[in-house]
């Protein structure tokens, strides 16, 4: 009976290792970046992804604006690309909801403020530092945000608005990343 029964488990678990690679081979063309498949947490609803899209276009833009005035020339112009590109979002997250009588927020969360009062108390050794980790950072956050929405958001318009703004925004992590990390700043 023990032999029976330890013959059907083998048999059973024999059957499924196709069926998971299979599985496994699916969410890995997906998501090429390896990244683990969205929880029901990273499924957001329209007015969360409102909320978390004007966030994160308006700590860019004044963190750019900030950047612009203290960082080294290297990062301004990465910084001035950023301002102008969210600027854009901006404007292009406000007229997907024209019609739908959504409300964007009137301030920054605390999240995102908190980052900004960081990055604008960090010192001018430290600053180009500070905000190319924190671009890199933010960029990976917003890219994974937007791409959740684009693919199970439920307001067309705004599903649109996230799919056409991934470029823009993996355009903008691929820039960070490529920033020289000042030497010798700790």
């Amino acid at each position: 009976m023990k032999l029976a029964i330890a013959s059907g488990a083998a048999l059973a678990v024999a059957l499924m290792l196709p069926l998971h690679a299979q599985t496994m081979r699916q969410q890995t063309q997906q998501n090429p970046a390896g990244e683990a498949p969205l929880t029901q947490a990273e499924r957001f609803t329209t007015e969360q992804f409102l909320d978390k899209a004007w966030n994160i276009n308006q700590f860019e833009i004044q963190a750019g604006r900030e950047a612009e005035n203290k960082a080294t020339s290297g990062f301004r112009d990465y910084a001035r690309m950023i301002v102008e590109d969210h600027t854009k979002l901006n404007d292009e997250l406000k007229s997907a909801i024209q019609k739908s009588g959504l409300k964007l927020p009137t301030t920054l969360d605390r999240e995102h403020q908190a980052e900004l009062d960081q990055l604008k108390a960090a010192t001018e050794r430290n600053f180009d530092k500070q905000f190319r980790t924190q671009q890199i950072k933010g960029h990976q956050q917003a890219l994974r945000i937007f791409q959740a929405y684009a693919s199970n958001g439920d307001n067309a318009d705004l599903r649109s608005f996230a799919q056409n703004a991934v470029a823009s925004l993996q355009r903008h992590l691929d820039q960070a990343e490529k920033l020289s990390e000042p030497s010798g700043v700790m």
